[in-house]
């Protein structure tokens, strides 16, 4: 092969790759085949009564979606979803911001607590599910254990219907709290010094400071995980799954795990996918008014 020829190959190569339109090829085409096609599929099928076991297909229009809409069932998996994300979500950032405000000095106590503290975080949800359904079993679990030793009743945690939500909410937040902690005391860390500084100088309480000062500041951070963590707990569907399987009488079912069930338990995958539409839109809401409302909130350094 001549030298020419070389040099044109090279010189045609070193074109391809500075243009940014391959170097964005991969990613693009991920994207388009898992996320833009599912989400075509799921609202092409949405439309369809599909049964998967005889693979039997007919077009319905909307009745799926108003199938849905007036099933008391799917009420009732909202609502649980609902109040689901309400707790842990709030509770997960309060208690989020308070841990972090504590750890946040670049000391060796604080750093180890700081990595036991994000140790759940990365341990799997099957482990922490097997440890927190031993911790609530209701004859032999410790937390009944120390309910009975502080003159509390015991209760029945996963078993009974009034508390199988409360269950996983406790487990949720657990979790995902180490994960939290980090985020919150990385955005502390960024606040700059010379603003306490200033602060102390003008006799600032701590209380003051927390509200005029680390707050405001930490905003943006709050912004954040605001809106992963309402996704996050929409979109959960192991804890249920390992824990309570939606049970006892749906009193923990959430939207997710309703899907499946809807789809590969009950073989009903138009209403399936109908299902997932709503909580297409749902979240898109739901984190469209949250950046709406909070971001005009938002102080950016």
């Amino acid at each position: 092969m001549s030298k020419m020829s070389i040099k044109s190959i090279q010189q045609l190569f070193n074109g391809i790759i500075r243009n940014p339109y391959v170097l964005i090829a991969p990613a693009i085409i991920l994207v388009c085949l898992f996320s833009i096609y599912p989400l075509l599929f799921s609202f092409k099928v949405s439309f369809l009564n599909w049964d998967i076991v005889t693979d039997t297909k007919s077009y319905v229009g909307f009745d799926n979606y108003t199938n849905i809409l007036s099933d008391p069932l799917f009420a009732k998996v909202l609502k649980n979803t609902l109040i689901y994300t309400l707790f842990t979500v709030v509770f997960g950032l309060v208690f989020a911001v308070l841990i972090g405000i504590l750890l946040q000095k670049n000391t060796v106590l604080d750093n180890f607590v700081q990595s036991i503290i994000f140790t759940p975080h990365i341990i799997s949800f099957v482990s922490v599910t097997i440890m927190w359904m031993w911790l609530l079993d209701p004859q032999m679990g410790i937390i009944n254990y120390v309910l009975k030793m502080v003159g509390l009743e015991p209760l029945k945690w996963m078993m009974s219907p009034d508390t199988s939500l409360l269950s996983i909410i406790i487990v949720s937040i657990w979790k995902g709290l180490g994960f939290n902690v980090m985020i919150i005391i990385a955005g502390l860390q960024s606040i700059p010094k010379y603003i306490y500084e200033a602060a102390k100088l003008d006799n600032s309480s701590k209380l003051n400071t927390m509200f005029r000062i680390t707050l405001p500041m930490l905003s943006p951070t709050l912004l954040f995980l605001l809106i992963t963590s309402i996704i996050g707990s929409f979109s959960s569907f192991d804890i249920v799954s390992l824990m309570t399987k939606g049970g006892p009488q749906n009193s923990s079912n959430l939207f997710v795990h309703w899907i499946y069930q809807t789809g590969f338990l009950k073989f009903q995958l138009g209403k399936a996918m109908a299902g997932s539409v709503l909580f297409l839109i749902i979240i898109g809401i739901i984190s469209l008014a949250n950046y709406l409302f909070f971001s005009k909130k938002v102080h950016y350094q």
